[in-house]
């Protein structure tokens, strides 16, 4: 095989987790040190556009994306604050402990609920 992603839906994460741009980036920071990968850059993270009053343009939409790329692939977040969700995936060309993932996430979101799923990549890959 080639390697494998990780899945992880957060659902009713801690209040305000999904607007923090700071958590975010330090959890994809950390997230690459935890699993043991080589960052290729430091992670981007955005918040969806506000005005010049700093409202939200999408106020359905308000939260973070990030990404971080690395060596082994890539990690990449997306919230939404009013929801309270939080979409994970983590993509790596070698094999990783999804329940590392699981507990970094749980410790950092404060989720109530989730759903995830581990999916083997390039099957036959030679």
């Amino acid at each position: 095989m080639f390697g494998m992603s990780y899945l992880l839906d957060m659902y009713n994460c801690r209040p305000g987790a999904c607007d923090d741009l700071e958590l975010n980036y330090r959890f994809l920071e950390e997230l690459v040190d935890r699993l043991g990968m080589t960052r290729m850059s430091q992670p981007v993270v955005i918040h969806g556009p506000r005005d010049q009053f700093g409202n939200e343009l999408y106020p359905d939409k308000a939260g973070v994306s990030g990404w971080v790329a690395l060596i082994e692939s890539g990690i990449q977040i997306h919230t939404l604050e009013p929801k309270r969700f939080i979409t994970l995936d983590v993509y790596s060309c070698r094999c990783f402990d999804p329940n590392t993932v699981m507990e970094f996430a749980r410790e950092t979101f404060g989720f109530a609920t989730f759903e995830h799923h581990e999916i083997t990549r390039g099957r036959n890959y030679a």
